[in-house]
């Protein structure tokens, strides 16, 4: 828009989680150069500002200036679905007219995941026992690096602690399989954990993501380190870990028709690398395709610092998104 400021509304749940889950967002504004004009964020941008959702509903300040510009305002939540919600009630700017929006990028990318994806707990230390939302940033995960770096569009399905035939089980916990809330089917809808948990709408009910909205070039799935906390090295629930992957393989490929799709593990875990590497194959073999791909990522080093519960620092997410971007590119060209 062309104006001086914009406001919003913006509604969560705060009054139904504690401080350290609730919801963070993050504005990042861009000005018109030489008649041209950019959207989104890169990845090594700071933004505008930052800041948490402390009410179920109040009202923000995105933008202002003193003087009348031609601006982008970008609205990103940057901590992930299982904590606190954001919805937008309304926007408000000071101009008669919202221009036309910037064309979207010739590149889409779909991302689908679990808590590194997310880039949960990355600006936080390993001396933290608890995640706390305000040291979750997404732009300094390698899933945004990768996207912006290749400027790329991109949809990220992905959840704290959820696999593809478990959830994450604690080295002090028994053996048993937690399957309630996993990937798989969380790739089937639109918002599953806001319908659940901030709309309360019946199960029967919740949206169907239609995968029309958005038709990536390249699927990137990165599965498998919760899971390994129950697979362990066990050969059995190792097979059923390639059985139920190689089936998720066939759910996104059944909604995404001939799209490159690239699997990836290791920053954290690398127990489930050659299962992930078996079911790969196994897809391919049995569909007469050549278009999955795996790609062994390297064990994050502990001199580039650990992030909260063990997970990759941005330093780290940085070295992988270099190697997911070059992979990315290769496959592409093909």
């Amino acid at each position: 828009f062309k104006g001086k400021t914009a406001k919003v509304e913006l509604v969560s749940d705060a009054s139904t989680h504690e401080k350290r889950d609730y919801a963070w967002v993050a504005v990042f504004v861009k000005e018109e150069k030489d008649n041209e004009i950019s959207y989104g964020a890169a990845a090594d941008e700071e933004p505008y500002k930052r800041f948490c959702l402390d009410k179920d509903e109040a009202e923000y300040v995105l933008y202002e200036s003193d003087e009348e510009k031609t601006v982008t305002v970008t609205l990103i939540k940057y901590s992930e679905a299982e904590y606190a919600a954001c919805g937008i009630k309304w926007i408000e700017t000071d101009s008669e007219e919202i221009l036309t929006p910037p064309a979207a990028k010739k590149l889409k990318i779909e991302m689908v995941g679990d808590s590194i994806t997310c880039g949960y707990g990355n600006e936080g230390g390993v001396e933290e026992t608890q995640h706390d939302t305000s040291k979750e940033n997404p732009m300094g995960a390698y899933s945004l690096l990768t996207a912006t770096h290749l400027d790329a569009d991109v949809n990220v399905v992905a959840w704290n602690g959820k696999g593809v035939i478990t959830a994450y089980i604690g080295e002090d916990a028994p053996k048993v399989k937690d399957a309630d809330w996993l990937v798989p089917m969380l790739y089937e809808y639109t918002d599953a954990g806001c319908e659940r948990d901030y709309l309360h709408t019946p199960e029967d009910k919740w949206e169907k993501w239609d995968n029309s909205n958005f038709i990536p070039d390249i699927i990137t799935v990165y599965l498998g380190t919760n899971d390994a906390s129950y697979t362990d090295n066990d050969a059995a629930r190792n097979e059923e870990f390639v059985n139920g992957y190689t089936k998720f393989l066939g759910t996104i490929r059944s909604k995404n028709p001939e799209i490159p799709i690239l699997c990836m593990l290791g920053t954290m875990d690398k127990r489930l690398c050659g299962s992930v590497e078996r079911a790969v194959e196994l897809f391919n073999s049995k569909n007469n395709t050549d278009n999955v791909y795996y790609l062994e990522l390297p064990f994050q080093d502990e001199a580039d610092g650990l992030s909260i519960n063990w997970h990759p620092t941005v330093k780290t997410h940085r070295k992988t998104a270099e190697i997911v971007e070059k992979k990315i590119i290769e496959i592409l060209k093909k």
